[in-house]
């Protein structure tokens, strides 16, 4: 893990574990029951960590190099990981506040064919057709603080609630990279002609249009996010186990020059405890 990222983890594990140290320091349980265990006060603040898959839509479009031939991606996706910090204020009431610090990754793979062509090979005087394919896979990783407001809204069985939850995140860009390659797919004896010299892969059969940063990338990302969870005690309820889908709807784009979104579908687990 590079410096940066594990120094943005690290302030972020901090704000969530100083902000909850100054809460029990005033009052450390509530005097409302504890659902999973109603012989047991509630602690009003419990934390713990948070892991998860992402399933990353890249929408809107975007077009890498400013040619004719250069398609525009308009659909890609990709599935990602994320890890981090999450900590609960947990009210007298049916509702609770709840804060996330993790760090995500949001790849996305687009492809696009080229229209087919008639060519004539050096080597015969018979036209076959050629296909052409460009890929761009890319690379797209941050760091999201989230405050959420979460309301129990049935119980479902003894120690088992579910939860609806929604509220803003903010996050700071890491990295993100583009690496678009052009696959000549048919005629199979055949490579590409290639005057601007540009790396080949596949003996020359692949041409490597790009690869390095996101153009014009932004270093910030504003979204909302929402979705649904279960509430479950285990080891006697002295854990409680959160898992969810949740859906985060990008607010901000990806580039400040292209209607490139991001939208993320998020299959979290939640492990809190208080300590």
């Amino acid at each position: 893990m590079n410096r940066p990222l594990a120094s943005l983890l690290l302030l972020g594990g901090v704000f969530l574990l100083e902000g909850a140290s100054g809460l029990l320091a005033q009052r450390s349980y509530s005097t409302a029951p504890n659902p999973l265990d109603p012989n047991v006060p509630r602690s009003q603040i419990v934390v713990g960590p948070t892991v998860g898959v992402t399933r990353n839509w890249h929408t809107g479009g975007f077009r890498t190099i400013d040619e004719p031939n250069c398609p525009t991606f308009e659909q890609g996706a990709g599935w990602g990981v994320l890890a981090g910090l999450t900590a609960e204020y947990q009210t007298p009431w049916n509702w609770t506040v709840v804060g996330r610090v993790s760090y995500q990754t949001r790849p996305g793979s687009f492809r696009q064919y080229l229209p087919d062509a008639e060519v004539i090979l050096p080597s015969s005087q018979t036209s076959t057709t050629q296909t052409v394919r460009t890929d761009a896979t890319i690379t797209y990783n941050l760091v999201a603080a989230e405050l959420a407001y979460n309301h129990r809204v049935a119980r479902l069985a003894k120690g088992v609630f579910l939860n609806v939850e929604a509220g803003p995140a903010f996050s700071v860009v890491l990295g993100g990279s583009n690496r678009q390659v052009q696959d000549l797919i048919e005629p199979q004896n055949a490579r590409f002609v290639n005057p601007d010299r540009l790396p080949e892969e596949n003996n020359g059969r692949r041409l490597i249009l790009f690869d390095g940063q996101i153009p014009g990338r932004n270093s910030t990302r504003f979204s909302m996010k929402g979705g649904v969870q279960l509430e479950v005690g285990l080891f006697g309820n002295d854990w409680i186990m959160y898992p969810g889908i949740y859906f985060d709807y990008g607010l901000s784009r990806v580039t400040n020059n292209e209607n490139w979104n991001l939208n993320t579908a998020m299959f979290q687990v939640d492990f809190r405890h208080a300590f």
